[in-house]
Formats: structure tokens, sequence, C-alpha cells
């Protein structure tokens, strides 16, 4: 028995094939908040692809997205913010250190 299509309307074969050949990029951010305190922040990307057109044009999809406030703030942050912030953890990780010597 053969397949038949109608000759002007769209099917959902054709609609899916044109979605897994261009494919479509999803990207939610929500932020639940009780009183002016953040509960809960999701931050979502979701890629309905074929597999050859998403390894084709991941690297546009990585670098083209809008980013988190999280992942703007880290990027504004100086260099000198950077290095004190290392420091901080360097100094942190052997006071840690010590404490666990002592107690040992």
């Amino acid at each position: 028995m053969a397949v038949e299509r109608s000759p002007g309307g769209t099917s959902l074969i054709d609609v899916l094939d044109r979605v897994l050949d261009k494919g479509i990029v999803i990207d939610a951010w929500e932020r639940v908040s009780l009183v002016g305190i953040d509960l809960m922040t999701v931050d979502a990307r979701i890629v309905v692809a074929s597999m050859a057109t998403y390894l084709k044009y991941s690297e546009v999809i990585g670098t083209t997205a809008p980013t988190s406030p999280a992942q703007e703030l880290a990027a504004t942050a100086t260099e000198s913010e950077l290095d004190r912030a290392m420091r901080e953890n360097v100094d942190l990780r052997r006071r840690l250190g010590e404490l666990s010597v002592e107690r040992g």
C-alpha cells in the first residue's frame, strides 16, 4: 500500500523533516523568587535538530546564544578581581589544610 500525500497541504512528516534539517533552538531562563529572595534559577537550552545539522552549526549555537546574568557578571570581572579571588582561594585551601592537620 503506497503512502499518498495531499498536493497542497503540509504533513507532519514535512514539518519534522524541515525542523530536523534546519534545527530549532529554545533558550529559557527563569527565576523563582519569594519576597525578593531568589529561590531557584533555571537556565536551559534545548536544541532540536538532526545530528548532521547540530554538528554543522554547533559552534554558531554556542557563540551567538545570549548569556545568563551570572555569565555576564563573570565576563565583566576585571583581571585583578580574578587574581584576588584566586589568591583568596589558595589562602582558604591552605588554612583548611592546616585545620585538618591540627584535628587529625
